[in-house]
């Protein structure tokens, strides 16, 4: 039998990862769906989302998002809190690409593990 990772110990080995890289104040892991709206970094772009009912919209110092996604599927994102209030523009352009390349390997063994660990009970 082989061994998935759990998605809590894969996500926390990226977010420590994140930190690093983008000399974060904070970052963790939430499944998809999301309460709160964030800036997200995307691929050569920072995304601002549209107001959208029922989730609140981005307010300054709440963080940025990195997607996690598999197969066009949004699982989850990182959440980004950097050390001064930014949309994700203080990141630099080449530390974004690294992040959203490293959110995109840990894809695949965060939806393996969400497929082979039991649902918890609702």
């Amino acid at each position: 039998m082989r061994h998935v990772p759990s998605p809590a110990s894969t996500s926390d080995a990226v977010a420590a990862d994140l930190v690093e890289l983008l000399d974060l104040d904070g970052c963790w892991y939430e499944p998809f769906p999301f309460d709160v709206q964030l800036p997200r970094l995307e691929s050569g772009s920072i995304v601002i989302a549209a107001a959208e009912p029922g989730v609140a919209p981005w307010r300054a110092g709440t963080g940025v998002e990195l997607p996690v996604r598999f197969d066009g599927l949004t699982l989850g994102r990182f959440v980004l809190v950097p050390k001064r209030e930014t949309c994700g523009v203080a990141f630099p352009a080449h530390l974004r690409a690294t992040a959203i390349a490293t959110a995109a390997q840990a894809a695949p063994r965060i939806a393996e593990s969400l497929l082979t660990d039991p649902l918890p009970d609702r």
